[in-house]
C-alpha cells in the first residue's frame, strides 16, 4: 500500500529529528513538509541551532497539524535550555499523536552505554530479555535482540509483531508497517498484528484502514478486551460516540471487576452529556478502587452538574485527602 502522500507517515519515517544519535532515512518523495524538515535538520547539523529553531517555528505555522515539527522544536528547546517551551511543544505533539510521547520519553531516558548481545539464547528467553530492555528504555538493544531472534527463528511471527510495535514507539512507521505486513502474510489470524497495524494507521490518520484492521482483530479474537478498548478510543477520537459506547459496553462485560473500564466509559458518557450515566460509572469505579484520587474529582464534577453540591464538596474533600497521602 502506498503512503507517499501521507505526511504523518513520511515525516516520522524520515527520522529527521535534531538528535546526534539518529541517522535520517532518505525518502524519495518531494513534499514541502519534508523539504522544511530537511532544511531545519541541516541547520541543526551545522550547529546553527537558533536558525533551526526559527525554521521549525515557521514549519509549525505552515503545517500546524504535524506533530513532527512540535517534537523537533521541543527537543531543540530543551537543548537550548527553554524547558517551558519544550514542555509546551511536547504536550502538543503527544496530543496530535500519542506515539510521540513514547518517542520523546525514550530520547530523555535512553541509556548512554551499549550492552553486549548474548547469543545462542532460546526464543522464550530472547523475548523475555526484549521486554526487560524495553522497560529500561534500551530500545536499540531490544531491536538487536529482535533482529537476532528473527534471524534464528524466522518462522516465529511474534518476533515481527513485537518488533513492529517497538518501531511504532520509535516513530519508524515505515519499518513498523513492513514488519506487521509480513507478520500478517505469514499468519493471517494473528490478531495482535492487525491490532498494532490498526494503531499505526490511527496515528497517521488513515482512518478507514485503521477501522478495517480493528474490525479484523475483533473478528479473529472477539473476547480480547484490549481490542475493544483501542477501537473504542479510536471511535471516540472520531466523535462516533454511539459506536464507541458499544465497544465500551462490551469491555465492561468482559472485565466487570476492573475499575478502569468503568472510568473509561464514564468519560465517554461525559462527552455524550449523559451526566447520570457518568456518575453511575464513576461510582462503580470508586467502589472497585476507592484509593484512586482522580475518580473523586471526576465524580464531583458530575454531582455539580446534577445539582448535588454537598456530594460534590465531599468528593473533592476525599480527593484532597488522598492526594495528601500520596
Amino acid at each position: 500500500m502506498s503512503l507517499k502522500n501521507n505526511r504523518y507517515f513520511l515525516l516520522a519515517s524520515a527520522q529527521l529529528f535534531p538528535l546526534t544519535f539518529l541517522e535520517p532515512i532518505e525518502i524519495a518523495v518531494e513534499d514541502q513538509a519534508l523539504v522544511a524538515a530537511r532544511e531545519a535538520f541541516l541547520s541543526y547539523k551545522s550547529g546553527q541551532l537558533k536558525i533551526a529553531l526559527e525554521q521549525y517555528t515557521k514549519a509549525i505555522q505552515r503545517f500546524s497539524d504535524q506533530p513532527f515539527f512540535y517534537a523537533c522544536r521541543s527537543i531543540l528547546n530543551m537543548a537550548l535550555g527553554d524547558e517551558e517551551g519544550a514542555f509546551y511543544d511536547y504536550q502538543v505533539a503527544k496530543g496530535l499523536d500519542f506515539n510521540y510521547q513514547a518517542f520523546l520519553e525514550w530520547v530523555e531516558n535512553r541509556p548512554s552505554e551499549e550492552r553486549p548481545l548474548e547469543r545462542n539464547t532460546e526464543l522464550k528467553q530472547l523475548l523475555s530479555d526484549a521486554l526487560e530492555t524495553t522497560q529500561q528504555f534500551d530500545y536499540e538493544h531490544t531491536l538487536k535482540l529482535y533482529a537476532y531472534a528473527h534471524g534464528k527463528y524466522p518462522e516465529d511471527v511474534d518476533v515481527l509483531v513485537y518488533r513492529g510495535a517497538l518501531h511504532i514507539r520509535l516513530l519508524r512507521y515505515d519499518r513498523a508497517l513492513t514488519d506487521l505486513n509480513q507478520a500478517i502474510t505469514m499468519n493471517p489470524t494473528h490478531f495482535q498484528a492487525y491490532l498494532f497495524r490498526a494503531k499505526l494507521f490511527k496515528a497517521i490518520q488513515e482512518h478507514e484502514k485503521a477501522k478495517e484492521d480493528f474490525d479484523k482483530a475483533i473478528e479473529i479474537q472477539p473476547e480480547a478486551g484490549v481490542i475493544y478498548e483501542e477501537r473504542g478510543g479510536f471511535l471516540v477520537d472520531l466523535k462516533y460516540y454511539e459506536e464507541a459506547l458499544l465497544d465500551f459496553n462490551k469491555l465492561v462485560s468482559l472485565l466487570p471487576e476492573d475499575f478502569y473500564v468503568y472510568a473509561l466509559r464514564a468519560d465517554l458518557f461525559e462527552k455524550m452529556e449523559n451526566w447520570e450515566a457518568a456518575l453511575h460509572d464513576y461510582s462503580k469505579a470508586i467502589a472497585l478502587n476507592p484509593y484512586y484520587s482522580d475518580l473523586y474529582a471526576y465524580r464531583a464534577d458530575m454531582k455539580d452538574r446534577l445539582g448535588d453540591t454537598m456530594g460534590a464538596a465531599e468528593d473533592r474533600r476525599m480527593f484532597e485527602e488522598l492526594e495528601k497521602e500520596d
